[in-house]
């Protein structure tokens, strides 16, 4: 079993979850209003005057066989430019489950 976190600008957001649904995830838990500081680079959303937006978290399980189809459709959601400007980062590790 993997967990799969998607982390991206709100605007994202419902494009995700719809993405999400076409392949079929079944469950998946959202985050809204996430706040990110970025001391490297330029992607801090504080959600204020100097550092406007905030993002949304996605988190969901999945077998081995779903991880190919996800990588496909976001390698093609991320061809968008302004997709790649908005930012988008999916990390996945192994899960088990404990009780």
């Amino acid at each position: 079993m993997n967990m799969v976190w998607i982390h991206a600008g709100e605007t994202l957001g419902r494009e995700i979850t719809e993405m999400l649904d076409s392949i079929g995830i079944p469950t998946y838990s959202v985050w809204r209003n996430v706040l990110r500081k970025d001391n490297e680079g330029d992607a801090t959303r504080w959600d204020d005057a100097v550092f406007p937006g905030k993002n949304w978290s996605v988190q969901f399980l999945c077998v081995d066989e779903m991880l190919a189809p996800l990588r496909e459709k976001f390698r093609s959601f991320l061809e968008d430019d302004y997709v790649r400007r908005t930012g988008v980062e999916i990390y996945v590790h192994k899960a088990e489950r404990l009780l």
